[in-house]
């Protein structure tokens, strides 16, 4: 684990909570590890419930965690638009069709 992503763990964590963060942060052993670790840690905003949520995401596909992260907020389709009306939108549309 990179030196960066300790000292973040020491500043933004409870001493109660960093060592079961590095713990969850360690067991994702997918593609590109570091970056994945370092946007965990943004995404969770020192929470572990977060941190959590999030591993458990990038251990499913590791992309949604790169992208809630780092291009999300600037994502121009989502522009001027409510995430959750458009897929609410699209399952009315697309739903379960059985």
């Amino acid at each position: 684990m990179e030196q960066r992503t300790e000292e973040r763990i020491a500043k933004e964590f409870p001493t109660s909570e960093q060592d079961t963060v590095i713990e969850l942060l360690k067991s994702y052993l997918g593609p590109e590890t570091d970056r994945v670790i370092w946007d965990i840690l943004q995404l969770s905003n020192g929470s572990l419930e977060n941190v959590k949520r999030y591993v458990a995401d990038a251990k499913t596909d590791y992309r949604d965690v790169l992208y809630w992260a780092e291009y999300y907020a600037t994502d121009p389709m989502l522009q001027g638009h409510d995430p959750k009306q458009m897929v609410d939108e699209l399952l009315k549309k697309w739903g379960d069709k059985k």
